[in-house]
């Protein structure tokens, strides 16, 4: 039975017959936290009984949050209690790998889950990556802890998601191979070093791209992540073909993926670039 239904049979006869249509269908759990996000507000009155409700059905859950908006280029979210213990702390687990995360102070995606997976399962033994926007390690962690001939260089300038991710890079026992920059990647980022080079953030200046470009050591990857309407995938086109002109480098759009839905007209989508250098 889906999510849906055993809530609307959970709640059948608490609340108003015409209200259980508007229940949510689904949520994601970073640790054991419950997030739902932008519930019905003709359920707000109920929010607290749903999330004890959820937390009957799910074993896992411990806590339930509503997460109603995200602010500041930290990409800080607007959390919310519902239901469980008054906490925003946890320790997600994923592919082998901890993730401790202040839900309320950092952005983390489990609908990034498979981009994750297939990370490790793309990077080949003995690269050296540069993740430009390292944040907790979201996207850069599972591949050190998986591929232990791999070395990263994580740049980051949320000092809050700093402190995780050093937390997190001991944690994983990797702070032999995984090496925190804190600081602005448009200052920080290392040159001529690295065979991959993860941009893992929405709101990617030009500068931003042309940091990556010189991150390439020769030759190598570049996986730029960017927001777009499912009917206009031009933004990265547009960029490559500026940044071609003014390096000479060949620069090929090798794919295009969609990582996941963002809204029903915005698509979540990574363009996997390889870069050979003149």
């Amino acid at each position: 039975m889906k999510f849906k239904e055993k809530l609307k049979e959970s709640l059948k006869g608490i609340i108003p017959t015409d209200l259980l249509d508007k229940l949510p269908s689904g949520y994601s759990v970073i640790g054991d936290i419950a997030v739902f996000r932008h519930l019905n507000p003709k359920v707000d009155a109920y929010k607290k009984m749903i999330g004890k409700h959820l937390i009957l059905i799910d074993s896992k859950v411990k806590i339930v949050v509503e997460q109603v908006d995200t602010i500041s280029s930290y990409r800080k979210p607007v959390i919310k209690h519902i239901a469980g213990e008054k906490r925003t702390t946890t320790i997600h687990k994923e592919f082998n790998t901890i993730f401790n995360i202040d839900l309320e102070m950092i952005t983390f995606s489990p609908g990034n889950k498979n981009e994750r997976n297939h990370l490790v399962q793309t990077v080949s033994d003995n690269e050296v990556i540069c993740d430009m926007f390292a944040c907790i390690g979201n996207l850069s962690l599972p591949i050190a802890v998986n591929k232990p001939s791999v070395r990263i260089y994580g740049v980051e300038w949320n000092q809050i998601a700093f402190d995780f991710l050093k937390q997190n890079i001991e944690a994983n026992k990797v702070d032999d191979r995984y090496f925190p920059i804190y600081g602005d990647n448009r200052k920080s980022t290392p040159k001529n070093f690295a065979t991959r080079v993860l941009m893992g953030y929405f709101d990617i200046d030009y500068n931003q791209f042309k940091c990556a470009l010189e991150a390439i050591q020769i030759q190598g990857w570049i996986h730029y992540h960017s927001i777009l309407p499912r009917d206009n995938l031009e933004q990265p086109l547009e960029t490559v073909e500026q940044a071609r002109n003014e390096s000479g480098h060949k620069i090929e759009i090798k794919e295009i993926r969609q990582i996941k839905k963002y809204s029903p007209r915005l698509y979540h989508i990574c363009s996997d670039i390889f870069v050979e250098k003149c």
